[in-house]
C-alpha cells in the first residue's frame, strides 16, 4: 500500500520547487540582460559596438560600412542610435544569449527588451557566417555577414518604430520580408523572382527553404510596385492570401 504524501510535505516540497524554478529564471535573465562579461573582445567603430568571444580582426570595418549601405535602403534606421551586436562563435552561446534557444539560426534580434544582435558563427574576414549544417550557405552571394547583420538591426528598428511587441501583432511575411528587404541592400531581381514565385520554385516558399525571397517578393511589390508607405504597410498588412492574388494576377499594380 503507498502512503500519501503528509500536505505538510507536499506544500514543502511544492515551495522548493518554485524556489529553485524562481531561481533558475533570475540567473537565466542575469546572464542574458549583462551578456558583456562572457565575450572577452569588443571593438568599436561608428555608432556600432562589437563584442565577440574571439578576436575581432580589422576587417569588421569594411563589414560594418556594408551593413551601413545596406541600412540606409530603410527610413527606420537612425545612424545616431548605438548597436549593439555580440558574435557567438560557440552554439551555446548562440542558444543561451540569443533568445530563440536555437543554434541553427543565422541571427536573433531581441526586440522585447534589450534590441541586441546575436551573430552566430562567422569568418569576419571573409563577409560571411558558418553554414548552420556545415555544407554550403543557401542564396550567400546575396547574404554575406553584412547581410545577417542588417537584417537583424532592421528588426531592433522596427520594434523601435512599431513597438516592442511587433512579434505578436504582426505576420511573419512582413516581419522578415523586411528585414530581408533591407539586408539584401536592393541584390534582389523582382521580375526574376516573382516567375519562380508563379512557377512554384520551392527557393520562394520559406517551408521548403528556410529563405526569406517569398516574403521579401511581397514586400517589394508593396514598396515599389504600388508605392505603398512603409507605415501604410504596417498600419494595415494585406492578407497573405490576397498578396499571392495580386502577384499571380495579369498585370501588377
Amino acid at each position: 500500500m503507498i502512503r500519501p504524501i503528509p500536505t505538510r510535505r507536499r506544500r514543502h516540497l511544492l515551495f522548493k520547487s518554485c524556489l529553485a524554478l524562481g531561481l533558475l529564471v533570475f540567473g537565466y535573465l542575469l546572464v542574458f540582460l549583462f551578456p558583456k562579461p562572457a565575450f572577452g573582445y569588443h571593438s568599436s567603430y561608428q555608432n556600432y559596438r562589437v563584442w565577440s568571444d574571439r578576436p575581432i580582426p580589422g576587417e569588421i570595418v569594411g563589414v560594418l560600412d556594408d551593413v551601413t549601405r545596406r541600412l540606409a535602403a530603410s527610413p527606420l534606421h537612425d545612424r545616431a542610435t548605438p548597436v549593439e551586436i555580440f558574435f557567438c562563435n560557440e552554439p551555446w552561446r548562440l542558444w543561451l544569449y540569443g533568445g530563440a534557444f536555437s543554434t541553427q539560426l543565422g541571427g536573433t534580434a531581441d526586440v522585447w527588451v534589450t534590441r541586441r544582435v546575436h551573430i552566430r558563427s562567422s569568418d569576419i574576414a571573409a563577409n560571411r557566417i558558418h553554414s548552420p549544417n556545415g555544407g554550403p550557405l543557401a542564396d550567400a552571394a546575396q547574404r554575406p555577414l553584412s547581410y545577417f547583420i542588417a537584417h537583424e538591426i532592421t528588426h531592433s528598428d522596427v520594434s523601435r518604430r512599431y513597438g516592442r511587441t511587433v512579434m505578436l501583432r504582426y505576420p511573419r511575411w512582413l516581419l522578415e520580408g523586411y528585414a530581408d528587404y533591407v539586408g539584401k541592400g536592393g541584390d534582389f531581381d523582382f521580375d526574376s523572382n516573382r516567375g519562380q514565385f508563379l512557377a512554384g520554385v520551392g527557393a520562394l516558399d520559406v517551408r521548403k527553404s528556410g529563405l526569406y525571397r517569398g516574403f521579401h517578393l511581397k514586400v517589394a511589390y508593396l514598396l515599389d510596385k504600388r508605392g505603398w508607405t512603409l507605415d501604410q504597410v504596417f498600419a494595415a498588412p494585406p492578407e497573405e492570401q490576397q498578396l499571392d492574388a495580386w502577384l499571380r494576377g495579369p498585370t501588377l499594380r
